[in-house]
């Protein structure tokens, strides 16, 4: 072959070979497109159920807010006074005998492990009474709501006022949280029978096996009626 043959099969080559390097590149400017506008649209499915829970829970909460605010000032008052008494009662006995036995007792009586007692006391920085109050009143009630974000709700009323707005029974949440207590103090077993409360918002089919307050809209499934703790003689 001659020179000029040779030049042109250099050429034609050339061309070739970079045709095919523009093909490979489409292609995979292609691939990385369609998996980019997967990954974009299931972020945005991800935002948009996240939205939608944060505005379902924000709804509950101000339907609480507004419900308690109904409750008598006398009703409230009597209700934080005792209330306080068996928050106080919880928060000694950790003090006494440490955070850990308390975790546990009143994990076996809400259905969950003492880690995750222990994590949720950590997360919301709350004192083991109050902690306690919320874990109660969240696991009764049939509203989807978790313990921490009753915590929240607590900075701006009260307990009392929270039971209300779940449209919890007062009297039997002011019961149920003092049952409570005494689990925590070790004055009552912890047999993972929860103080029931009654009441408009409250949860059916609570007892035995009751679950936490931890996850919003967790299973609660269990048997028996009435405050499932046994005082001990």
């Amino acid at each position: 072959m001659n020179r000029i043959g040779w030049s042109l099969a250099v050429v034609l080559s050339l061309a070739l070979a970079s045709a095919a390097l523009a093909q490979s590149d489409v292609s995979a400017g292609g691939s990385a497109g369609a998996a980019m506008q997967t990954t974009n649209a299931a972020g945005s499915a991800d935002a948009n159920a996240k939205a939608s829970m944060n505005a379902d829970a924000s709804a509950t909460l101000d339907a609480i807010r507004k419900k308690g605010a109904t409750l008598s000032a006398k009703a409230q008052a009597k209700a934080e006074a005792k209330l306080a008494t068996s928050m106080k009662r919880c928060d000694d006995e950790a003090k006494a005998t440490g955070d850990a036995k308390v975790a546990a007792r009143l994990a076996a009586s809400f259905g969950a492990t003492a880690d995750q007692i222990m994590a949720e006391k950590n997360e919301t920085a709350s004192s083991w009474g109050n902690l306690m109050v919320a874990q109660c009143l969240a696991a009764n009630a049939k509203a989807q709501v978790t313990a921490a974000q009753l915590l929240t709700l607590h900075q701006e009323m009260g307990w009392g006022q929270i039971a209300a707005g779940l449209g919890l029974n007062v009297g039997e949440s002011v019961k149920a949280v003092n049952a409570e207590s005494e689990v925590a103090a070790g004055h009552a077993a912890a047999d993972a029978r929860m103080a029931v409360i009654h009441g408009e918002g409250a949860r059916a089919g609570l007892g035995i096996g009751a679950g936490t307050g931890l996850q919003a809209g967790s299973a609660r499934a269990g048997a028996g009626v009435g405050v499932g703790v046994h005082i001990k003689p």
